[in-house]
């Protein structure tokens, strides 16, 4: 629900609860102030006037789109009529009358529930009942019927449509600002699925065809080895966006070790199923830590351990050749951050890289974070 339509219903609400309990004290008054008519027949007035009220209310919060507005205008016009019997002149000119208050909160109330035309229609027409009514009475002139009552009621009337087309507009402008703000939100969680698309491209590709490449380019393979075929097979299916299938741990680390170019010694120890996004992102940064340990470790052999440990999965790859201080390494390598420590991360899982020069590497890998 928007803003303006939270803010109309409980100005609603509030609305018809002021006018109702106004109504209520005010009968409870009336017999107490010395109307003309004698307490009898203004008891008997109060005594509908408290009845309507609660009516009002209850009609109000359950058939708001009914046309009680028009009754309550006609029982206070009759109200308002009806002064010279129910309140003490002296008390009039004091602007102390009972029914006053009662016909202000119905004009100010009915603002909130009907147009502009009708609802100012239906003030006149009370301001001009309370004003005749007051200037029945002995000793009241038309122009002291004005002052003690009938123009301030009017005054009450446009404060509360003006008031009203206020909160109205206050609300709009609300749900304006939030409107903008969701589009921004929007417009941003949009912008990074496509950097993470884009990155989970660009590692892809890093993985697959450019280390391919860069393999054949720079001598380090003559084209006969039996392992090359399969590896150019895996490279097209992945840039070919073959989808990646959820599994069990063991069935992942086996196929990257399997694709290795490097002896592989590999110790399992636990079991668990990892949906499709852990397994490719597990599977592929295993993969990208074996081949840096055939590209860069100066070693031909590397130790993979997986272990499962309270529903958590941790697969080390370990090296005891050169090593290297990952803090120096440059801005423009993209394996360790790309294939890796970012693939691991856009799963949920972590990957932490620990070597020192002359002390191999650790590349441990663990999901769920």
């Amino acid at each position: 629900m928007s803003t303006s339509a939270l803010l109309d219903r409980f100005a609603l609400r509030y609305a018809a609860g002021a006018r109702a309990l106004v109504g209520m004290l005010m009968a409870v008054a009336a017999p107490f102030a010395d109307p003309p008519a004698g307490p009898a027949l203004c008891g008997a007035v109060a005594v509908v006037l408290f009845g309507w009220s609660v009516a009002y209310l209850y009609l109000m919060r359950t058939r708001p789109r009914a046309r009680v507005w028009v009754v309550d205008v006609a029982a206070m016009c009759a109200l308002c009529l009806a002064q010279p019997l129910l309140v003490d002149p002296a008390l009039l000119l004091r602007m102390l009358g009972w029914v006053s208050p009662v016909a202000s909160v119905a004009v100010v109330a009915l603002q909130w529930h009907v147009r502009p035309r009708p609802g100012a229609v239906a003030a006149a027409a009370v301001c001009v009942a309370f004003v005749v009514g007051a200037s029945l009475a002995p000793e009241i002139t038309v122009g002291q019927a004005l002052a003690v009552g009938g123009l301030w009621t009017a005054v009450e009337a446009g404060l509360s449509r003006l008031v009203r087309r206020l909160v109205h507009r206050g609300g709009a402008a609300a749900d304006e600002r939030m409107a903008r703000r969701f589009a921004a939100e929007r417009e941003a969680e949009l912008a990074r699925a496509r950097r993470a698309e884009q990155r989970a491209h660009w590692a892809t590709v890093h993985d697959t065809a450019a280390s391919t490449l860069l393999m054949v380019g720079l001598g380090g393979v003559d084209g006969r080895e039996p392992w090359l075929r399969e590896q150019v097979a895996r490279d097209v299916a992945a840039l070919d966006g073959a989808p990646v299938t959820a599994g069990c741990l063991q069935d992942v680390v086996r196929r990257a070790v399997q694709g290795a170019r490097v002896p592989v010694d590999l110790e399992v120890d636990g079991d668990m199923w990892l949906p499709a996004g852990a397994a490719g992102a597990l599977g592929g940064a295993l993969a990208e830590g074996l081949e840096n340990v055939a590209r860069h470790a100066g070693t031909a052999h590397a130790q993979v351990t997986a272990v499962v440990d309270d529903g958590r999965a941790r697969v080390t790859v370990h090296d005891a050749g050169l090593g290297f201080d990952p803090a120096r390494v440059p801005a423009g390598r993209a394996g360790l951050a790309l294939s890796v420590t970012e693939r691991m991360a856009g799963a949920g899982g972590r990957a932490v890289v620990r070597s020192r020069p002359g002390e191999g590497t650790d590349v441990r890998l663990e999901w769920p974070r």
